[in-house]
């Protein structure tokens, strides 16, 4: 039987120093890391709760290495995803469309917003509650008093102005030249 001490166990790990190495080494396929594996290694075996004697100390030393490789081999691998994952994130396009667009997309709302204050008030309200309110058409003549077919000809005749002066509005070069 064998008594486990700050003393015992440094003899344990210097007796068996050369082949745990190996063993790290092959594991870790790092020199370096398989020292510090093995200063943990002797740090683990002096802190080690063992009130019962150990029957076979070499294999107890080999278990807390092998342990330790593996902790250290998970979280390496953990380490590489994390990295991989960010790594993933640079090659990424910016989903934030470019100025450019963003610029034309707020002056075709400008105009939009314009063709739309053009509209008769009754027409513009309409307008308003069924394209940007999405009120179906039975909400709209109850809530304006007004028929179906009058709700329809509302629709139909804002589509037509904000189509026409849309148009007119993002080609204005175009309206110079034909003048």
């Amino acid at each position: 039987m064998y008594k486990l001490t700050q003393y015992s166990a440094a003899e344990l790990i210097q007796e068996h120093r050369e082949e745990l190495h190996c063993y790290l080494v092959r594991q870790t396929r790092c020199p370096e890391t398989a020292s510090d594996i093995l200063q943990d290694a002797f740090l683990r075996l002096i802190h080690a709760d063992t009130k019962n004697d150990l029957k076979n100390p070499r294999a107890f030393l080999y278990k807390v290495v092998s342990n330790l490789a593996i902790d250290y081999l998970r979280s390496s691998n953990r380490r590489l995803a994390r990295h991989a994952d960010e790594s993933e994130l640079i090659d990424q396009p910016d989903p934030t469309p470019p100025i450019e667009h963003q610029l034309y997309t707020q002056e075709r709302i400008a105009h939009l917003r314009q063709a739309v204050s053009e509209l008769p008030p009754r027409c513009r309200e309409v307008f308003i509650m069924h394209k940007f309110k999405h009120y179906p058409y039975s909400v709209i003549m109850n809530e304006l008093g007004i028929s179906e077919s009058t709700v329809l000809k509302h629709i139909v005749k804002a589509m037509e102005h904000c189509r026409r002066r849309m148009r007119e509005l993002e080609s204005p070069v175009d309206q110079n030249i034909a003048k």
